[in-house]
């Protein structure tokens, strides 16, 4: 699994040798390269996306480690449903904590977050600046804001506040100000829209991260089609660790060119017990994966 872990007294740095603690600025991993770009990317992630049945849950996006690379995870959390749905979202996402221990967040949490939407789908968030405490490098910092313009964008559509067939855009408003250099790299000057090369490819949707299913399941998500084979597969967990033989997996097949994304639902049948799910390309690429109890 990806892991990285958040210090609580001191921001961290993403090395060649992995995570370490009590750095000055939390930087990009080594071996990144801006240019690059992995095959199958970007994925597409569109308004209907991001809706979901129940308005109990918000969407809010997280960063995660995926090889070299820092990229873009969506978890759905409990929402309270305060009259301000996106504000609500993008205050969670400074704030709480991912339920998937692969995911963090670079932001400090907001003291106070304000949300308002135009009839063209023109969100203006207003975040006071006490979130923007951490020090970044410039790649980081272009994830950190994108994941509040991602955050912003997804808690609009899944709570119907968007036009249908006009596109999103974010303005950002720090202390009520624009203009604002976000994390000394990111200019708040003008209207945002989402970098579509920053999700991750493989999302698993359901389960999320330590819930509780019944033993015949159902495994949901999206992937961008690859040449490698997209592939399951379901460890036990013994002493806390997963095991390294499976006890079921296999191939799942997208209806979808290469280059394109597709949902996918995967049928699963498991006896009671904890487990770690994958979803990966090939050997092991782009990974995503879930720890799930099973009664």
């Amino acid at each position: 699994m990806r892991l990285i872990l958040l210090a609580a007294a001191a921001p961290l740095i993403l090395g060649s040798c992995g995570v370490v603690a009590e750095m000055p600025t939390t930087s990009m991993p080594n071996s990144f390269s801006g240019s690059a770009s992995s095959e199958g990317r970007p994925m597409a992630v569109s308004a209907p996306a991001e809706a979901t049945a129940s308005k109990v849950v918000m969407p809010v996006y997280w960063l995660g480690l995926n090889d070299a690379d820092v990229q873009l995870y969506r978890e759905f959390l409990p929402s309270d449903n305060l009259g301000d749905p996106i504000g609500e979202a993008v205050r969670a996402m400074t704030s709480e904590t991912p339920r998937d221990g692969d995911y963090f967040t670079p932001w400090h949490p907001a003291s106070n977050v304000t949300a308002s939407i135009s009839s063209k789908n023109v969100i203006t968030v207003d975040i006071t600046s006490d979130a923007f405490k951490a020090s970044l490098d410039a790649g980081m910092a272009h994830r950190a804001v994108q994941q509040l313009v991602y955050t912003a964008t997804a808690a609009a559509a899944n709570a119907g506040l968007t036009t249908a067939g006009v596109s999103s855009t974010v303005v950002v408003l720090v202390d009520g100000k624009a203009g604002y250099q976000a994390f000394g790299h990111e200019s708040l000057e003008q209207p945002l829209v989402r970098d579509a090369s920053l999700p991750a490819p493989i999302w698993i949707i359901t389960p999320q991260e330590g819930e509780a299913a019944e033993e015949s399941l159902t495994v949901s998500g999206s992937a961008v089609v690859r040449d490698e084979q997209l592939a399951w597969s379901v460890e036990p967990i013994t002493n806390g660790r997963p095991e390294t033989t499976p006890v079921a997996s296999g191939t799942i097949r997208l209806d979808a060119s290469a280059g394109e994304t597709a949902l996918f639902d995967v049928p699963v049948k498991l006896e009671p017990g904890e487990y770690n799910l994958r979803v990966f390309h090939g050997e092991g690429a782009n990974e995503d994966s879930k720890r799930i109890t099973v009664y």
